[in-house]
């Protein structure tokens, strides 16, 4: 039975743990394989090619049948098109409200957050959408600006894009690796930090997409030491605002343009490694929108009489158009500060045509870079892009089972289009795809992903905690379980950015390595905050108010964690209660454990009650109805 097998391996972990004097692996998304073309300049488009579909399947997708998978590979798609599955999520009883909101616009909820989010409202419905307009306009956040700001070893949050470049990048002196990427350490602990203790969740969720869909790995160099700066002026400043807008700041940074190589872009013989992600991966998309290598006359057109997509030759044709963008680094006697620099001598002058508009160069002045402003623009408004967006909002804040011809998926791009140029453009269309019927009726269709696991479960806890961008202690062995687990914090190398679909993630080394991450941390949290600091569970369980049996212990923590009515069944329930009455002594499951061995009282770190209810808490945060979303 799973929740047997479930309640063996957690004992195993957390009563006696796992030493944790294991091999390093290289930080990698999952399905990718090592290779040698890593090292290889423009290798990043044939190690896509060359491991995509084959990562997958090795992965766990080969559950799914290989004909089924075979007959929707598009010819470059760079993985298989998604399998729509029609009994997602049935049969799986709906949780609360509260726990499907915090649960996929959200990393889980803290105690408080579901009563909480019922005063909101006297029904669901108004309390969605007052919790949802909250969200939307985030303020405040003290909890995350104490870690951060008022952490002296916080020291490259705020730097602006030229002191990452001069003080980190360009560093030359004594212990000049870890200079250079001590931005990159800071921001997979900030991540971690806003994760675990931020109000504002959704913001946290939006975030993390918008990162994975401009992907930039954060562990190569250039891109480690100006990542602060991506994060703080592309991604967030623009997340809730305009696509365009943030997809511009995209392609004129520092991070990008030696990620996808586009620095070095230059005439006659143009890269196009940028140039096939714009449209793959940022705007068009991949599956849909790919036309292959057929004339580009032969495209059919869409409904608003524009190319429904593109072809090989408009690739190299924005690759064309993409020479001479670059990066002030100091090259050809320009200045070497990181920011964004026109490069007119390394600019293709000739007219270019891509989707059957072209695209003339006007000469060196101020109207330069109109060619990219007028691409942008074009690229922004088409339809393609709409529907990628929102198909892939939708498999991020939904589930997973979503095609861009459903109408939800439809109506959802009608609302980007036509807003493209509006400064809310993106709040208008999370606003138009969450306060619906669509999101409050799905649950069961995603899995969690292991940075998921992992922050829901601390967050259930009700951890304080202080991550810290240290090179020991208990923050920099969690960041290691993190990478472990298969997903370290801007550290996927492939462009796609980490995946959503379940097959991915529903092997065991995911799950088990996200359970000892957590395991880990409840028993070490030292910190800024103090030495010798763990999360006390047993402490939270005696400030409960509950008379101290199995059968109260039980249900104080699943309505805790799940939320009142959930749908744990009273089979597993009775066999977490059994758990409980075998290990405190087995004096009956109405009676106080303390009859025993089990003193109460002491709820130092390694104690048998402490560790008792630390195993208690993670069969219950990590339940199987928990490793879904």
């Amino acid at each position: 039975m799973l929740f047997g097998r479930t309640r063996i391996t957690l004992q195993l972990i957390v009563l006696f743990p796992v030493s944790t004097n294991q091999k390093e692996k290289p930080n990698q998304c999952p399905g990718t394989l090592e290779s040698d073309m890593n090292n290889q300049p423009n290798s990043r488009r044939n190690f896509l090619v060359a491991t995509g579909s084959v990562g997958l399947l090795a992965a766990g997708a080969a559950t799914i049948p290989l004909t089924t998978l075979a007959s929707q590979l598009h010819q470059t798609s760079l993985w298989p098109a998604r399998v729509p599955n029609p009994d997602a999520g049935r049969g799986t009883p709906l949780p609360p409200l509260g726990i499907r909101v915090y649960s996929k616009l959200g990393f889980g909820p803290r105690p408080g957050d579901l009563s909480d989010f019922n005063s909101l409202g006297g029904n669901n419905g108004q309390r969605f959408t007052a919790w949802l307009n909250d969200q939307l306009n985030p303020g405040a956040d003290p909890q995350v600006d104490s870690r951060l700001n008022g952490n002296p070893r916080y020291q490259t949050l705020d730097k602006s894009l030229t002191q990452l470049w001069n003080q980190h990048h360009r560093f030359d002196g004594d212990d000049a690796y870890r200079v250079r990427r001590r931005p990159y350490i800071e921001m997979q602990n900030a991540m971690l930090t806003r994760a675990v203790h931020s109000r504002w969740q959704l913001r946290e969720v939006l975030a993390d997409f918008w990162h994975n869909h401009f992907n930039v790995d954060g562990s190569e160099e250039v891109v480690r030491s100006v990542l602060p700066d991506y994060d703080q002026n592309v991604i967030r400043s623009d997340m809730f605002g305009n696509f365009r807008s943030m997809l511009e700041k995209v392609v004129k940074h520092a991070a990008m343009m030696y990620y996808l190589d586009n620095r070095r872009n230059s005439s006659p013989n143009p890269n196009e490694n940028y140039a096939r992600e714009l449209l793959e991966l940022h705007t068009l998309g991949a599956v849909e929108n790919y036309y292959g290598s057929i004339p580009a006359d032969d495209v059919p057109n869409n409904g608003d009489g524009e190319p429904a997509g593109y072809v090989e030759a408009d690739v190299l044709e924005a690759a064309r158009l993409l020479t001479g963008f670059g990066v002030a680094d100091g090259d050809d006697g320009a200045a070497d500060n990181g920011s964004f620099l026109f490069r007119d001598d390394w600019h293709d002058d000739q007219p270019k045509t891509i989707m059957g508009q072209t695209y003339t160069y006007p000469g060196p002045g101020p109207n330069e870079e109109q060619e990219l402003d007028e691409l942008l623009d074009y690229l922004c408004s088409h339809r393609g892009t709409a529907e990628f967006i929102c198909w892939k909002l939708a498999i991020r804040l939904i589930g997973d089972s979503f095609e861009a011809s459903d109408s939800f998926i439809q109506s959802a791009a009608n609302v980007f289009q036509n807003n493209w140029q509006n400064p809310d453009q993106l709040q208008l269309v999370y606003e138009h795809m969450l306060d619906t019927g669509t999101f409050k009726q799905a649950w069961g269709d995603k899995a969690r992903r292991p940075l998921e696991i992992i922050c829901s479960a601390l967050r259930a806890a009700d951890v304080v905690y202080d991550f810290e961008p240290t090179e020991n202690g208990s923050s920099y062995n969690f960041l290691r379980r993190v990478n472990d687990a298969g997903q370290p914090p801007f550290n996927c190398e492939p462009p796609t950015g980490y995946e959503e679909d379940r097959a991915i993630w529903k092997g065991s080394s995911p799950l088990i390595m996200s359970w000892r991450a957590v395991s880990s941390l409840l028993r070490d949290v030292d910190s800024a905050s103090g030495d010798n600091n763990y999360v006390n569970l047993g402490q939270q369980t005696n400030d409960a108010g509950i008379p101290m049996t199995p059968n109260e212990i039980t249900d104080f923590w699943l309505n805790r964690v799940l939320g009142p009515n959930h749908n744990i069944s009273t089979a597993k329930r009775n066999e977490m209660v059994a758990f409980l009455n075998t290990h405190s002594g087995d004096f009956g499951n109405n009676q106080a454990i303390d009859q025993g061995n089990i003193d109460l009282t002491d709820t130092s770190r390694n104690s048998r009650y402490q560790r008792l209810m630390r195993a208690f808490f993670l069969l219950v945060a990590l339940l199987p109805e928990r490793m879904i979303r």
